[in-house]
């Protein structure tokens, strides 16, 4: 049957990065001139606007310098409230921006625990730069807001030609850009020669100048999310590089994003004129290829060396002109009345926004979820929980485990509460509680032979109206005509769709060495596709999810298949391919009671539609452990006639209270047949096996399962 898509199915599909490891060597760290001169292009105007203003700042920032020299210059502390949109269903902590803005901070009050070791050419002309930022605490309509933003809707690529600034800028739901410094935090940015995802380089984030935007709402800064987190000093000075752009510094070697091109200046006279460094950090910061009578200043952070530690005295007298200049409405930002209405100051209010997650949507009965609040309730408040059917039913903690011990369906409320007023969220059937102890034991198999998909099957489809997996009636493994398969070369097949099918649940409580096996016939349209399929499973009735292991990789998968066509892939008998999964890969599932497994394949985004996939013959099988003799006993079990020319009986006991599943498997392990059977009021069974005579000669096991307990017995058809 087919879904819609789940919101534990989307959650389980989200990685926490795009790129694992950045390999820096291939970063463009900033594009800021790149999209400028793009600007100025598509708008000569908008060049003309820009210089004119240029002009005034030069003589603004003259007269600030003069200011200076003279003691002019007050202390003043400029605060920017800043607000992050996170684009794309990206897992991202709050804690991960509250650390990187305090980053940011340190590097703009000379706080960085790396200032000891600036050369001593330039240390002293590091100061305190007097400029902060803040997350916001107050959004454009008055509401609560803890400055960032998830956007789960949007594209995570991000385009220089067609940019998405959704929200920033003037208009409902649009965070100005006067009041505000709107940072957008996206997967990949793509550039002239930086496609996305990144095959080659990739760039690092960009910005525009003060009264270089082409329109209001791109003042801002884009940030490449892969930089957040990482350890490397260049991350988290990528964006004071940017916030640098946006306070109107220049590159130290000039307005262009090459370095070590040509000798070039920042119109800073601090800084020496240099040809700007790329990626490793020189040895020496002694000597300047440019001016042989100063040293380098290769530790600035508007550089693109890899050992970014400062600014100069020059760059914060520009920087400190342009935030109480006001193009582009940066004197407003750090106004009382901004700092009021963006909440970044005390005395504000603002309304309170409810909102919450949980760690998972799905889980066996009788395990817990964790319920975290992300409420917005100012500087004092608090939130109030209900949880239909959990143990607590309610709570007032910001976060609160909850256990479930009936199955079904419940809803969540959560209502955030402060002084203006109150606001709650209701998640109705938000969470699925399912009888994880119901579930089949081994052997099992899925051969897809009948009129329809398995009903145990549930089949997810990331893109509605798009292919997903269906029962193929022509093609399936050993001679066989049907398999399970997505249609990937039909028109209607959208690049990037991923598509599940999901088993019901198995116990191995009792059981070890779990193996898996299944046929595959797959082939690539293009050999630069780089679809993704894999088998997955969880422990907790489908609430998480794990890899694998042992599972071939698509490019794999094609080179024993199918290869590359670009027609559509229709399998022979030799193009289906055998794959076990043995069990020393599965050890995770021995003895658990509680577990699924899905098959799913994820289409190659960027080259277009992919070629068809086949999987037939799923076999999953174990030892199962079970003190047999006992139960044997018990039963008084009893097959007869055994060998057997056509059908057999078999006869036993149990409590009438009780039913059996009766179950015929043939080596291979393929269910041929099944059936739930219960005892007369004497907990009698009698119960005939291949009653119509039809099955071929050889050997079948019967199995009996009893309360999660079983019985094997070889049958032998003559």
């Amino acid at each position: 049957m087919k879904k819609q898509l789940l919101t534990a199915f989307a959650l389980s599909m989200m990685s926490t990065s795009t790129f694992a490891q950045l390999d820096k060597s291939k970063m463009i760290p900033c594009a800021t001139f790149d999209v400028m001169e793009q600007s100025f292009k598509a708008d000569p105007s908008l060049k003309q606007k820009y210089e004119a203003s240029q002009a005034q700042f030069e003589l603004d920032y003259q007269q600030a310098i003069t200011d200076h020299s003279n003691k002019k210059m007050a202390a003043t502390v400029y605060t920017v409230p800043v607000v992050f949109h996170i684009m794309g269903p990206q897992v991202v902590s709050d804690q991960v921006f509250i650390d990187f803005m305090a980053n940011v901070n340190k590097d703009f009050a000379r706080l960085g625990s790396d200032t000891g070791s600036i050369s001593p050419a330039f240390k002293s002309l590091y100061k305190d730069v007097e400029i902060r930022f803040a997350l916001a605490q107050k959004d454009p309509t008055g509401k609560c807001t803890n400055g960032i933003i998830r956007h789960n809707n949007e594209s995570i690529y991000w385009s220089q030609t067609s940019p998405a600034y959704n929200y920033s800028g003037v208009g409902t739901n649009r965070w100005p850009t006067n009041q505000y410094l709107n940072v957008y935090i996206v997967d990949c940015i793509s550039g002239p020669s930086s496609p996305c995802p990144p095959t080659g380089s990739y760039i690092g984030g960009y910005t525009y100048l003060p009264g270089s935007a082409p329109s209001t709402s791109a003042d801002a800064i884009v940030y490449l999310k892969g930089l957040l987190g990482q350890s490397d000093p260049r991350d988290s000075r990528t964006l004071s590089h940017e916030i640098g752009h946006w306070l109107n510094l220049l590159h130290i070697w000039g307005s262009t994003n090459q370095p070590g091109v040509s000798c070039g200046n920042d119109n800073v006279g601090d800084t020496p004129l240099t040809e700007g460094h790329f990626s490793t950090c020189p040895a020496s910061v002694g000597g300047n290829a440019c001016d042989a009578s100063t040293n380098d200043n290769v530790e600035n952070i508007m550089d693109y060396a890899s050992c970014p530690k400062m600014f100069t005295q020059g760059q914060i007298t520009r920087m400190r002109t342009a935030i109480t200049s006001a193009t582009a409405g940066r004197s407003n930002l750090w106004t009382n009345t901004n700092y009021l209405a963006t909440g970044i100051t005390g005395g504000y209010t603002c309304t309170p926004v409810a909102d919450f997650n949980a760690n998972k949507v799905i889980n066996c009965a009788g395990n817990s979820f964790t319920y975290t609040s992300l409420s917005q309730v100012g500087t004092s408040g608090g939130v109030n929980w209900t949880f239909q059917g959990g143990n607590p039913a309610t709570s007032t903690s910001t976060s609160q485990v909850v256990s479930y011990a009936t199955p079904g369906t419940y809803s969540v409320s959560l209502t955030a509460t402060n002084s203006v007023g109150s606001n709650t969220m209701n998640k109705t059937s938000y969470v699925s509680v399912v009888n994880g102890t119901t579930g089949i034991l081994a052997p099992a198999q899925f051969d897809f032979e009948g009129a329809t998909l398995p009903s145990s099957l549930t089949v997810t489809n990331s893109n509605a109206g798009s292919v997903t997996w269906i029962q193929n009636t022509t093609k399936g493994a050993n001679s066989t005509t049907k398999s399970i398969y997505i249609n990937n070369a039909s028109v209607t097949s959208t690049p990037g769709h991923l598509d599940v099918f999901e088993t019901q649940i198995y116990n191995f409580a009792n059981t070890t060495s779990v193996t898996i096996s299944y046929y595959y016939a797959y082939a690539k349209r293009l050999a630069t596709q780089a679809d993704t399929f894999r088998i997955q499973y969880s422990l907790d009735c489908g609430g998480t999810w794990s890899n694998v292991l042992g599972v071939p990789s698509t490019a794999a998968m094609a080179a024993a298949s199918g290869g590359t066509t670009t027609t559509a892939f229709v399998p022979t008998n030799a193009q289906w391919i055998l794959k076990t999964i043995t069990p020393s890969l599965l050890t995770a599932l021995n003895n658990k009671p509680s577990v699924k497994f899905r098959f799913y394949f994820r289409s190659d985004a960027t080259v277009g539609r992919s070629n068809n996939i086949y999987i037939d013959q799923i076999n999953i099988t174990g030892n199962v452990v079970t003190d047999i003799t006992e139960l044997e006993k018990s039963m008084e079990l009893a097959i007869y006639p055994n060998p057997t020319e056509s059908s057999s009986i078999l006869d036993f006991n149990i409590n009438t209270n009780e039913k059996a599943t009766i179950s015929l498997v043939d080596l291979m392990g393929r269910v041929l047949e099944t059936h739930i059977v219960t005892p007369d009021n004497n907990g009698h069974i009698n119960h005939t096996v291949n009653a119509n005579g039809n099955l071929a000669s050889g050997v079948y096991i019967v199995n009996i399962d009893v309360n999660n307990q079983r019985v094997s017995k070889k049958l032998i058809i003559q």
